[in-house]
């Protein structure tokens, strides 16, 4: 097997806009930064350029058993939200790392019930002085390329970037941006939201940026409107190699098996490789690694019965999975077919009902953490993802968007044809943290 020269790139990317939650009929007026400050000069569409007071922390030291709990407990928040979004027709793909980090950032600012059901739902302890300072080493340990690792192998690239877009005269608490700059790199960029239009366009370009290109519309038109007070970005970039590749001679059209029990014809990709595998009378599942870092991807495919296999998948099913497949090894000839999904959702109802309601109430939504008073609330959450496995990789790419407003030597050979509906996870091998999870039901 020659090393791979495929290239994969996943791109996450969060975004949380808010705003004041006060009834739109009846706003508040918005309060300066500083009262001494001089009125600025910005035109529409510009941006000034700050920070918290408080220096990144570049090296954040941790326990790393909490490091490693803090990404179970975002495994099992991809769990959940899988469990909520697959009665949705079709293939799945999204970002359960994006969505996390995204809520991590937003519960920075929340306060009494509210901050206590986004914990319940992250799995986090929110009184947890240290919650934010894992964040950024469970980051580290994401990005940060293994020591052992030979000079000339295939570079793998993992970075994260994310930024706070501010009212430009509204005040928001120090403490609250301290924690966003020291823990997640998030400077802080002031802009004016009066002009929405003006802003979304700068959102979505810094977006684009971070993206190559990937996601240049992640704020849609009217999302944004002057009620906006914040926006926080959060940009993740992933671009690696397959340790093993598929030769695309070999590619061949095959028959996949459809949930409705027919089939349709579509190109398989072949190989003979040394995997981790695991086959039993109910299910096969492989681990395909990346070459120059710790990543890998996993597919499982049930023998039968797709729809009660993954109903019954739990976090603590998968990160079995995911441990025997680490201790595994087996000569397979493997098949595989190459796909394209895109998927987009409101999440809003979901994360709601998965148990922080609280939130999305303009009545009950508690985020004076970020502003010193409870005056915002999340109106909205969208989150859109795409992928696309061939020979020469993966590419993925994931937005999400929170809107708030005022108110060892093979043992074992096998043949593994992933014909029927699988499921797979992208994820770092040495905390199991899932990066992106989906489901192939039509290639």
């Amino acid at each position: 097997m020659k090393p791979s020269k495929i290239l994969f790139s996943i791109v996450m990317i969060s975004a949380l806009m808010l705003g004041a939650c006060v009834p739109a009929q009846s706003p508040t007026e918005p309060y300066p930064v500083d009262e001494t400050e001089e009125p600025s000069n910005n035109e529409p569409g510009e941006i000034t350029d700050s920070s918290g007071d408080v220096a990144y922390i570049v090296d954040p030291q941790a326990d790393p058993e909490a490091v490693r709990q803090l990404a179970q407990s975002n495994n099992g928040f991809a769990l959940a939200l899988y469990q909520a979004l697959r009665d949705q027709d079709g293939n799945l793909i999204y970002s359960p790392y994006s969505i996390f980090q995204a809520l991590l950032m937003t519960a920075a600012g929340a306060e009494g019930a509210t901050a206590s059901q986004m914990a319940s739902v992250l799995g986090v302890d929110l009184n947890n002085p240290e919650i934010h300072n894992l964040m950024n080493a469970l980051n580290k340990a994401l990005t940060t390329q293994p020591e052992y690792l030979q000079s000339d192998a295939q570079p793998l690239t993992f970075n994260i970037a994310n930024a706070v877009w501010a009212q430009k005269d509204f005040h928001f608490e120090q403490s609250f941006l301290d924690t966003l700059s020291a823990n997640y790199n998030a400077g802080l960029k002031l802009v004016d939201f009066n002009k929405p239009e003006d802003a979304r366009a700068l959102i979505n370009l810094w977006v684009a940026a971070q993206t190559n290109d990937k996601i240049q519309e992640l704020i849609p038109e009217g999302l944004l409107d002057q009620m906006t007070r914040m926006v926080l970005t959060n940009a993740i970039y992933f671009k690696g190699a397959w340790s093993n590749q598929f030769e695309e001679k070999d590619t061949e059209d095959g028959s996949f098996t459809l949930l409705d029990g027919s089939s349709k014809t579509v190109p398989f990709m072949h190989g003979n490789f040394t995997l981790s595998a695991l086959v039993s009378d109910k299910i096969q599942a492989i681990r395909l690694p990346y070459e120059g870092g710790t990543y890998a991807m996993a597919a499982i495919m049930p023998l039968e019965n797709f729809a009660e296999f993954e109903a019954q998948l739990t976090a603590a099913d998968l990160e079995q999975l995911l441990n025997s497949l680490q201790s595994s090894s087996a000569m397979v000839d493997l098949s595989m077919p190459k796909f394209k999904s895109e998927s987009r959702f409101g999440l809003g109802e979901i994360l709601a009902g998965l148990g922080m309601p609280d939130a999305f109430d303009a009545q009950k939504a508690d985020f004076s953490g970020m502003t010193g008073k409870p005056d915002l609330m999340i109106s909205s959450v969208l989150h859109q993802a795409t992928i696309d496995v061939n020979e020469e990789g993966t590419e993925a790419a994931a937005a999400t968007a929170v809107a708030m407003s005022l108110t060892s030597m093979p043992g074992q050979s096998y043949t593994i044809r992933l014909d029927k509906p699988f499921i797979y996870v992208i994820y770092e091998t040495t905390t199991n943290t899932i990066t992106f999870m989906g489901r192939v039901v039509n290639p």
